[in-house]
């Protein structure tokens, strides 16, 4: 709710914030027959803290869109430049909009329907 609420007033984008536990029930939601294999794949993100590691996984799997067979290349881009992975899974329409001119309002508005969809999805 705070988060909305930045977005609103001041057109933060918020960053995600994926707990090990939120991870694991996210990797059970959409992999639950192939769960340990997706764990084993996801250890091999680069990353220098858990966090990021964690909000790398979270958007790995947004993106794979339960597609197991995906999941190797969506690691190797992350391992790659991860941003393109944050872009793609927290920020699609943002990520989308290149340098386009675009008055605070509908930044703002960009920010939220954004924001709306990834905390939609990470909702287990």
């Amino acid at each position: 709710m705070f988060d909305l609420l930045k977005i609103k007033l001041f057109g933060h984008q918020p960053v995600a914030k994926i707990s090990d536990q939120l991870l694991d029930t996210l990797i059970e939601r959409d992999y639950k027959s192939n769960s340990a294999t997706v764990k084993t794949k996801l250890n091999t993100i680069h990353s220098d803290n858990q966090a990021g590691k964690n909000r790398i996984a979270a958007g790995i799997l947004k993106l794979a869109n339960k597609n197991f067979d995906t999941l190797d290349e969506l690691i190797k881009k992350a391992n790659t430049d991860s941003r393109d992975i944050f872009m793609w899974a927290e920020y699609p329409r943002c990520s989308k909009l290149g340098f386009d001119d675009l008055d605070d309002k509908q930044m703002k508005q960009i920010y939220l329907e954004d924001y709306i969809e990834y905390s939609s999805w990470l909702k287990v």
